[in-house]
């Protein structure tokens, strides 16, 4: 193998690959990286046996060939490097050798077997925009659990029908749903539960939006391609909690607020929320056409009012200072809409003017 490469392209493609890499494994083999250069492409490609990346750039192939690196030493090298044209070459004493400028240096490649990326040729095929799926992600993996004794709640519950996608997640103390447009039309109507650090890395790498996000769904394994990144992983299992159980078809109370009037209070306000419980306990009291945002500790206390819009009922209610501010983060809004169905009975926040958005937060006790 041999190979002409700039340095942005070389380290677009390692970084591409790194999730990928196991940290710690029993095979030596998973915290390697295989590159293989064919046609006048460099292919990547990490996989820890749950997940698996592949990336390709464009290079000068002077001769086709494969070498496996050690991740984390290959990856650290390319970082370093000047930004000057690259030469990588495999010698025949197995050592991959780096030259660039009047410079060389080496590393021993690895001459187990690769284990192969595993191919998704049958399944359900789904077409996004890669902006709207990147967007969707956004708008729902903040609400996943990050408690891998229940990896249930760590993944994202992804529902498909017709041309419709929705995207679904919850830690159990709040839930995000996003629906979106499909390009193309499900032949049948599934669900699958995706791991949200997947998704998380998927709009990571997501570079051209305009793009189609195409994804592909079996029993055991989705994939996602978009442009020169290829994603595989497996899928988990077990049976998704019932959400449209928890999100209330009425309300009580509604309002509309600025949406960064308000958040900017709730960040202001939240400094006082620094409870020994960390519940973050934050106040809400509607009447009429105003709201007061409070909380006090033994940092200290404050309020602030804004002028809203209200219908209904007059509201007491207390959330999470921290799980308001991550779905204002996402909302994506001028103004946003909150509904309230009573004190102890969850919020739903959403854009005003949009129905394909929202997030469900339950109050705190007090």
């Amino acid at each position: 193998m041999r190979i002409t490469a700039t340095k942005d392209n070389l380290l677009f493609g390692v970084s591409a690959v790194q999730k990928a890499v196991a940290a710690k494994s029993t095979l030596p083999i998973l915290s390697c990286i295989k590159i293989e250069a064919r046609g006048n492409l460099l292919y990547f490609t990490a996989t820890d046996l749950e997940i698996g990346i592949q990336c390709y750039i464009p290079v000068e192939v002077l001769q086709e060939g494969i070498a496996i690196v050690p991740a984390r030493h290959f990856s650290e090298l390319v970082r370093r490097l000047p930004d000057t044209p690259i030469e990588i070459q495999l010698s025949t004493d197995n050592e991959v050798l780096i030259k660039y400028e009047d410079s060389q240096l080496s590393i021993k490649a690895v001459a187990n077997d690769f284990p192969e990326m595993p191919e998704v040729l049958e399944g359900q095929e789904l077409q996004v925009k890669a902006e709207v799926f990147k967007q969707m992600i956004r708008q729902t993996t903040f609400a996943a659990g990050a408690d891998e004794g229940r990896p249930l709640f760590t993944g994202v519950l992804c529902e498909y029908e017709k041309e419709k996608i929705r995207l679904i997640s919850t830690d159990t103390h709040r839930l995000a749903l996003r629906e979106g447009e499909m390009e193309n039309k499900a032949e049948q109507g599934g669900s699958c539960i995706i791991p949200a650090k997947i998704l998380n890395e998927l709009a990571r790498l997501i570079q051209e939006e305009e793009e189609i996000c195409q994804i592909r769904v079996t029993r055991n394994l989705i994939s996602f391609k978009v442009t020169n990144i290829l994603i595989i992983s497996r899928l988990l299992e077990g049976q998704f909690p019932n959400y449209r159980q928890v999100i209330p078809e009425k309300y009580n109370s509604k309002i509309k607020a600025k949406s960064r009037r308000f958040q900017d209070a709730v960040e202001r306000i939240s400094l006082f929320t620094a409870l020994n419980d960390n519940s973050n306990t934050l106040h809400i009291k509607i009447e009429e056409s105003t709201m007061l945002v409070s909380s006090q500790s033994e940092i200290g206390n404050g309020y602030e009012q804004l002028n809203i819009e209200s219908e209904g009922e007059a509201v007491h209610i207390a959330f999470n200072a921290k799980y308001l501010l991550d779905a204002f983060k996402v909302m994506d809004a001028e103004i946003i809409s909150l509904e309230f169905t009573g004190p102890l009975s969850p919020c739903i926040i959403r854009p005003a003017e949009s129905d394909n958005f929202l997030c469900l937060l339950l109050p705190v006790r007090t």
